[in-house]
């Protein structure tokens, strides 16, 4: 039989390190601007967005069981299997319900595809000297926003700097511009 200290113990070891490991990696990226990547891969073909077995998944595995443990065994009284069972199904649904809500997260982060046939007929600005025929950045909005993207002078005009130009057409991704 094992010992009740031994038990309790174990679920506060479970719980303190699961946490600990938990708070630092998920608040690691808020703080730092930048995301550490230790996670595995998963054996499935799902979507990578969707990784069950995460540093972060098993750390809420930990954490979750080990809580839940601890109350089920110090405090509501359960003996041993049933504090067990209660720590691994609250584990189980802890790793699931994080795993879900990063799922959740990580689809909100969606970058729409930027169509460049919205250009055509709009004025910009040049960001670049423009030689006859030659190529530069134009700077233009695209989708709600000011951005400077590559183009190629459609004319045997030089355009300078601050030009104002008018894009004429966009063909296999590449921007036609010429001096407005």
């Amino acid at each position: 039989m094992i010992d009740s200290e031994v038990l309790s113990g174990f679920y506060w070891y479970c719980a303190i390190i699961g946490t600990i490991v938990f708070v630092i990696k998920t608040a690691l990226p808020i703080h730092s601007g930048t995301e550490i990547s230790a996670d595995f891969t998963s054996l499935t073909d799902s979507d990578s967005s969707f990784g069950l077995f995460t540093v972060e998944g098993i750390s809420a595995f930990f954490m979750c069981s080990g809580w839940m443990g601890w109350l089920a065994y110090d405090h509501l009284k359960y003996g041993l299997e049933m504090s067990a069972v209660v720590a691994l199904i609250s584990g189980i649904l802890g790793m699931v319900f994080f795993t879900w809500l990063i799922s959740v997260f990580k689809k909100l982060e969606h970058t729409p595809k930027v169509d460049l046939n919205e250009l055509v007929d709009k004025t910009g600005k040049a960001y670049l000297k423009f030689a006859p025929r030659g190529a530069g950045k134009i700077e233009i909005e695209l989708n709600s926003k000011l951005s400077v993207i590559d183009a190629y002078n459609d004319s045997d005009v030089e355009i300078n700097v601050f030009d104002l130009i008018k894009v004429t057409r966009v063909e296999n991704d590449n921007v036609y511009i010429v001096k407005e």
